[in-house]
């Protein structure tokens, strides 16, 4: 496999060299020419020059070899100091020597110099700190286009990941909800005993449900259930080349992939929370009414006159859409940031689910002190 013949045409202007590539830059099997073209451009660039600006006859016809070209002159440029500047190459090209050189930035081993670096911890805590915060800030541009109608989101796959992670988690949702409002019970009624109050065992049940346990155990549950599967989906698709597949279509996989799966969860997890909280009420009278003998319609007006302020409900539902969200966005990242073998594929899905609860803690303690501050107790 050779190339076909092909020139580069320069011209001298001064401080930088004028580099137009000519002819056909394309592979061909079982061509006997040769590349002759490499002598001549390190000729050229060897001289005292600060820039060498590139541009491609439009009749030109290319592959990946135009590609390899010029990534691998502009290595060379910088070793001797030299920038070269791609901006007048058609915009295909420019898109794809931008994607090549991620790839190439993101694979690149580390060498010793780095290694024993004495910021090497600072320089990987400040590259995450970029990874994530551009991340965040393409969600969120994701989100405006959506509202513009100019988003590459199909609703379908809107609908999908709803179904998948809402009613799709109903069943392990109910249980874990029934035996928080039965344990909880239990409890309560152990401790209220000793006053002779076990009836405020429903009050105790109901504020704890709508407060914290029932966005708390949701967002547990969806952690581990939902955002470790959105990272396995990602990131299989990532050892798969399909994401890299999406961008050389011009797809953004923010847009594709993670925008449906974060709005899914946002919109399911406030549902869901309202789901448990009320199963987990029905926890607290199956204890109340079989254990200690109240009456299901007792039950519910100590329950009534307990949930009088709905503050008390909404102040879960707000912290149940910022859980959704949490788990949404770091269940994407760890996929679309993986590895590219199956050990990497592990250790994400495993991060997902580790991350997402702390973040969830963190927040939950976060609101509880802003709530307190605010006066809403």
């Amino acid at each position: 496999m050779s190339l076909k013949p092909k020139d580069i045409r320069f011209t001298d202007e001064g401080n930088y060299v004028h580099c137009n590539l000519l002819g056909d830059w394309l592979l061909v099997v079982g061509s006997g020419e040769a590349y002759t073209v490499w002598g001549n451009f390190w000729e050229i660039s060897a001289q005292s020059i600060s820039l060498c600006k590139f541009t491609l006859s439009p009749s030109s016809s290319w592959d990946s070899s135009l590609l390899l070209f010029l990534l691998r002159v502009k290595t060379e440029l910088l070793k001797k100091g030299v920038d070269a500047d791609f901006s007048a190459l058609p915009e295909k090209v420019k898109k794809l020597l931008s994607f090549a050189e991620d790839r190439i930035a993101i694979a690149a081993p580390l060498t010793p110099e780095v290694i024993n670096g004495s910021n090497l911890w600072a320089d990987q805590l400040v590259q995450s700190f970029i990874q994530v915060s551009t991340f965040w800030g393409k969600w969120l541009l994701a989100v405006g286009k959506l509202f513009l109608g100019r988003s590459f989101m199909r609703f379908g796959d809107l609908i999908h990941t709803c179904r998948d992670c809402g009613a799709s988690a109903l069943p392990i949702v109910t249980l874990i909800a029934f035996l928080t409002g039965l344990t909880m019970a239990f409890v309560g009624s152990v401790q209220l005993e000793k006053f002779n109050a076990t009836i405020y065992v429903a009050d105790l049940v109901s504020l704890a449900m709508v407060r914290e346990m029932g966005a708390l155990m949701v967002a547990i549950v969806m952690a581990g259930r939902t955002g470790a599967a959105f990272a396995a989906e990602l990131g299989s698709m990532k050892i798969r080349e399909e994401i890299d597949s999406l961008r050389t279509f011009g797809i953004p996989a923010i847009e594709f992939l993670v925008l449906p799966r974060t709005l899914a969860l946002l919109l399911m997890t406030p549902l869901l929370t309202l789901y448990a909280d009320i199963v987990g009420i029905l926890g607290g009278l199956t204890v109340g009414s079989q254990v200690m003998d109240f009456s299901a319609l007792h039950y519910f007006e100590q329950t009534q006159s307990a949930l009088t302020n709905m503050w008390e409900i909404y102040s879960g539902l707000f912290k149940s859409v910022a859980f959704g969200l949490i788990i949404g966005l770091v269940g994407c990242y760890k996929g679309l940031f993986t590895g590219n073998n199956s050990a990497s594929l592990g250790k994400s899905v495993t991060s997902s689910v580790v991350v997402s609860i702390t973040l969830i803690v963190v927040c939950d303690a976060i609101f509880e002190i802003c709530f307190s501050l605010l006066g809403y107790r």
